[in-house]
């Protein structure tokens, strides 16, 4: 009689342990499913996308491996944000603007690369260039449309790709008023006037003023170059045993 009185109790123990099994393994499952991460989204040229350069590529990359990231997507460099470090061409008339991740800033006014505006330096071709080097034509004092447009202070314009005007103040090999130069190579060879001290043996004439035409020239000159262009004039006045010259 005890064996029979067993028997329920057993048949209970045993569906509990059977539907605690289920149980369990439901919970695995369930908890499986909540432990799944969704798939990572494509990375993307955006702003805000981080990138890493390699030699001489440039790819996306998770941010804690970048390089650099990128500050706007645009149609061309120059309407990159100014503190720019490097471009990189997408195609279909886009250009990515990256600022580098700590490091070195060759965007940054005077360091040789990025967006050209006031502080850099440039090479006679208009080629941006570090101005620590000292391989350098002209200081920029500003970027605009025309040469009408430049700042005060501005001695040059120097044209640039794309129809923009460099503008130029004194430093470097650019001569202004006042200035003495050496007997240029060529008779229209402005830009390759060469600036040295008034009291040297060198010293050709002085610079007397950059018109428009040899007309304005201030008194006490006694003769000119015309630029390359035509469209300037630098007014000089023989210097020593060199005056009258051509």
């Amino acid at each position: 009689m005890t064996t029979y009185g067993l028997r329920p109790q057993i048949a209970g123990i045993t569906a509990g342990v059977v539907i605690a099994l289920v149980v369990g393994l439901g919970a695995v499952v369930a908890s499986g499913r909540e432990a799944a991460s969704p798939a990572p989204a494509p990375l993307a040229w955006a702003d805000g996308a981080c990138v890493r350069r390699t030699g001489t590529a440039v790819g996306l990359v998770l941010c804690d491996q970048a390089t650099g990231r990128v500050s706007r997507i645009t149609a061309r460099p120059p309407h990159c944000p100014s503190d720019t470090d490097e471009f990189v061409s997408l195609g279909s008339g886009r250009t990515a603007c990256v600022r580098n991740v700590g490091g070195r800033h060759p965007g940054d006014a005077g360091n040789g690369g990025g967006v050209l505006r006031a502080g850099d330096c440039v090479a006679m071709r208009g080629g941006e260039r570090p101005c620590a080097e000292g391989d350098w034509y002209g200081r920029v004092t500003g970027v605009t449309e025309t040469a009408r447009q430049c700042p005060l202070g501005t001695i040059e314009a120097l044209p640039l790709k794309g129809g923009q005007m460099a503008c130029l103040g004194k430093d470097g090999r650019v001569v202004a008023a006042g200035d003495c130069v050496e007997r240029p190579a060529l008779p229209t060879s402005v830009r390759l006037l060469v600036k040295v001290a008034c009291g040297s043996d060198r010293a050709w004439a002085r610079v007397t003023g950059r018109v428009e035409s040899p007309t304005r020239c201030a008194e006490g000159s006694d003769h000119y170059l015309r630029s390359l262009r035509g469209t300037e004039v630098i007014c000089l006045s023989g210097v020593g045993a060199t005056r009258g010259g051509p």
